[in-house]
């Protein structure tokens, strides 16, 4: 499959911010569950996580605001409130569904490797209807960190079979972009209306940008 002048037999997706338009459900909820327990939730929290896997991301709020639970008990509550936003509410990035069923008939193989809980990743991703075009999901845990280290998308194309020079990192992330470019990967930025500063940083290093997922749609 060609993405303009990428050939492209592999793609790993990120999936929140790329594939799922999901970026303000982790805001949103933290914010829930802190303003729940009567306490003020800042903006400043949701740009310092937004690096973080889950589980440091739950011991920051533990820490920033002093709560009387377990960054374990935090994470408990906030994968509820996180779950029925993820299956109810959050919507697919605009033409992903169209590019995953072209790129599945040309015969790509695909897979999602994301910062985020692999059940919830999954039970999203069967929600919209596009497990289905996956190999499988790895975790950032599953590989003992996050994507400041190009560790997962390394172990990732291992288990697709695949050479980082014939593989296609689709992110939305400034790090992840830099981390998966310093392995050999080719990468597609992917706008996110959250945060468009980022992408002017991630334009200067992808090999391809888009705002979109109907900009790379086969023309047949």
């Amino acid at each position: 499959m060609r993405i303009n002048d990428l050939e492209i037999n592999y793609i790993i997706f990120d999936m929140d911010g790329t594939l799922l338009d999901s970026l303000s459900v982790w805001a949103d909820s933290d914010r829930e569950f802190i303003t729940g327990l009567g306490l003020e939730y800042e903006p400043k929290c949701s740009l310092a996580m937004k690096k973080m896997h889950f589980d440091s991301a739950c011991e920051y709020l533990v820490k920033e605001f002093s709560l009387p639970f377990s960054a374990e008990e935090t994470g408990k509550r906030i994968l509820e409130i996180v779950e029925e936003h993820y299956i109810n509410g959050v919507p697919l990035k605009e033409g992903a569904e169209e590019f995953l069923a072209a790129a599945y008939k040309a015969g790509v193989k695909m897979c999602v490797a994301t910062s985020n809980k692999k059940t919830l990743a999954e039970a999203s991703l069967n929600a919209k209807g596009i497990m289905e075009y996956m190999e499988f999901v790895i975790t950032s845990d599953e590989v003992g960190g996050g994507k400041e280290s190009p560790d997962i998308f390394l172990k990732a194309a291992e288990m697709l079979g695949a050479k980082p020079s014939e593989t296609a990192v689709f992110e939305d992330s400034i790090h992840a972009v830099l981390s998966a470019k310093s392995a050999g990967f080719r990468v597609v930025g992917v706008y996110d209306k959250l945060c468009p500063e980022e992408f002017d940083e991630i334009e200067k290093y992808a090999d391809k940008t888009i705002k979109s997922f109907k900009e790379i749609l086969p023309n047949d």
